[in-house]
């Protein structure tokens, strides 16, 4: 069950979803901070799963490229996005040999 300041932030996103996808394609840095300073990780969930679920994901996957991100925020939208594997490029996998 989710809590209450959860899901009044999803309804705030949502209320104004096309401000957070311009704002998190062009400074997405900026646009999670202030997300993290009003109300924290439930917040940032919050924007994260209401971004989704209004169909844009391509700007959650580009905001990975933001140098300005918080490691733990990075670390939360890559689980996100692709679950909790990490993404590795094919180069740098182990081949298992049988």
């Amino acid at each position: 069950m989710m809590n209450a300041a959860y899901e009044s932030d999803y309804a705030s996103a949502l209320d104004h979803m096309d401000f957070i996808v311009k704002s998190l394609a062009e400074k997405p840095g900026r646009a999670l901070d202030l997300a993290i300073q009003h109300g924290g990780e439930d917040a940032v969930q919050a924007l994260f799963d209401a971004v989704m679920d209004k169909g844009h994901r391509m700007v959650l996957v580009q905001a990975l490229n933001a140098p300005s991100l918080p490691g733990w925020v990075r670390d939360k939208l890559e689980v996100f996005l692709y679950g909790q594997n990490r993404q590795v490029a094919a180069l740098f996998c182990k081949k298992v040999v049988h």
